[in-house]
């Protein structure tokens, strides 16, 4: 598995690779949510803007693709967490 980036793996034990190959996963999983994130708060700013100023069907439009950005990184999130605790 390309995960790992560990010098000497050679002598962990599988199940120590295993579990550091997942919680690199997680942290990638984790960390490309944050940005998309960050980008997702211009999303709902500009949408919020548009409705305020009288352009409601576009904004509205803008405010529910937010809302769909945001609900798949909390639920890639979860699945990554769910993920995580069922390794330990």
């Amino acid at each position: 598995m390309n995960w790992l980036k560990f010098e000497g793996c050679e002598i962990l034990k599988p199940e120590k690779k295993e579990n550091l190959a997942a919680k690199q996963k997680y942290t990638v999983i984790v960390r490309r949510n944050k940005q998309i994130n960050k980008v997702n708060i211009v999303i709902l700013a500009v949408g919020l803007l548009l409705t305020f100023s009288n352009y409601e069907d576009i904004g509205g439009q803008i405010i529910l693709l937010g809302v769909i950005i945001l609900s798949y990184t909390l639920g890639s999130n979860f699945i990554a967490r769910a993920g995580m605790r069922k390794r330990k």
